[in-house]
């Protein structure tokens, strides 16, 4: 299962003695200015450090990503996903914790390709129609690193390092003044955080690159009541669906569930980010427009109603509703309901009253799923915006 770490401490001079210094500010080819403009990384020079990369002969993100849409009258159809040729923004993601070993430490990167092809097949495949997608392979920690309390310091320091210095060779070789959207989920999601912190906040250029930030399932708070301050300075929460460098976060759970004790209680007088992807700046409850679950063999197990169903997805369109929902001590959710209209035939495919669903971590392995569709529309509609 994923997990997400807290914010960790920055990397300061560490990160220059490790030779991950900035560059000096240089002007792209297209007139842009950036501060990584020509940057190279040895280790990310490499192709077999990336799992998506559009000119790479095959990527996991080229996938196949069609799925077997589930209908209210107990029909099936195949939908087939389409991708454009060259979207005009970039998606730069990072994929949550796939790492199982339960002592702490960092993951060898090779030895997390196969589980790390998966999660981001069954994540982030879905945007390849609105965005070109780069997907490095990082030394994550492991699940053992949060499970002894280690999830900050040293080892997170490596995981940031690894992800920093690809998404430099990203902006200094690949990115060519686009704008760009950064995903990520879990521990990624923390990362992305940092990245945000880090690169984007204090410098106008950089923010001026930024479409979108999707930190899902991670250490995002704010003043209660506020769309700014608390994690990002200057980094404001999405309140108009097509406003564009802002930020989608959220943390899910389902509705009417047990919360518990979280596994991210934010600092006091703050609360959980929550952005409903289905109705950015709207509150009450939403329909999803098109709840994706990926059919492996990890998820086949616990998915209802997929008998004889052999895509690589699953779908149901306006099945599920999220509202954002406030719990105990500042703990905010998107409280995801099954809620099928008078005569709809389907079943729930997740069932959401399982134990394992409503402990501390909620709907947190499958936050992505329930509103992946209106996740990939929020940055098709801001993408428009960029010609």
């Amino acid at each position: 299962m994923p997990l997400f770490p807290l914010r960790a401490s920055l990397l300061g001079a560490a990160l220059l003695a490790a030779g991950c210094g900035v560059p000096a500010l240089t002007v792209s080819p297209g007139g842009l200015r950036s501060p990584y403009t020509g940057y190279s990384s040895e280790k990310y020079g490499d192709d077999k450090m990336w799992l998506c990369r559009p000119d790479l002969p095959f990527d996991v993100c080229r996938s196949d990503a069609t799925a077997t849409e589930l209908r209210d009258d107990h029909s099936r159809s195949v939908v087939t996903a389409r991708a454009a040729p060259r979207p005009d923004v970039d998606c730069f993601y990072v994929y949550p914790t796939v790492d199982l070993d339960l002592l702490p430490g960092n993951a060898a990167a090779d030895a997390t390709r196969v589980p790390a092809a998966r999660a981001t097949l069954s994540q982030i495949t879905p945007f390849n129609g609105v965005c070109s997608l780069y997907v490095p392979v990082y030394r994550q920690v492991t699940i053992g690193t949060y499970l002894f309390g280690q999830g900050e310091g040293p080892r997170s320091d490596v995981a940031f390092s690894d992800v920093q210095d690809a998404f430099f060779h990203y902006m200094g070789q690949y990115n060519h003044g686009r704008k760009v959207v950064l995903i990520g989920h879990s521990q990624g999601a923390g990362i992305v955080v940092r990245l945000l912190q880090d690169r984007f906040e204090r410098d106008p250029v950089m923010m001026a690159r930024l479409l979108l930030a999707m930190p899902i399932g991670g250490p995002v708070e704010v003043p209660k009541g506020k769309t700014k301050g608390g994690t990002f300075d200057n980094l404001p929460l999405c309140t108009k669906p097509d406003e564009i460098g802002c930020v989608i976060a959220y943390q899910s759970r389902p509705a009417g569930g047990k919360v518990g004790k979280p596994a991210f209680v934010p600092q006091p007088g703050n609360e959980i980010a929550c952005v409903n992807p289905a109705a950015i700046g709207d509150s009450g409850p939403h329909r999803f427009s098109r709840s994706l679950f990926p059919l492996t063999i990890d998820s086949r197990p616990w998915l209802q109603g997929i008998e004889g169903v052999d895509t690589p997805f699953v779908m149901l369109r306006d099945y599920y509703t999220g509202e954002c929902t406030d719990g105990p001590d500042g703990y905010r959710y998107l409280a995801v309901a099954g809620a099928p209209e008078p005569g709809d035939q389907r079943v729930s495919t997740v069932d959401l009253a399982a134990s394992r669903f409503n402990g501390t971590f909620g709907l947190h392995v499958v936050d992505f799923q329930f509103p992946l569709g209106d996740l990939v529309d929020q940055v098709a509609r801001r993408a428009k915006k960029v010609h």
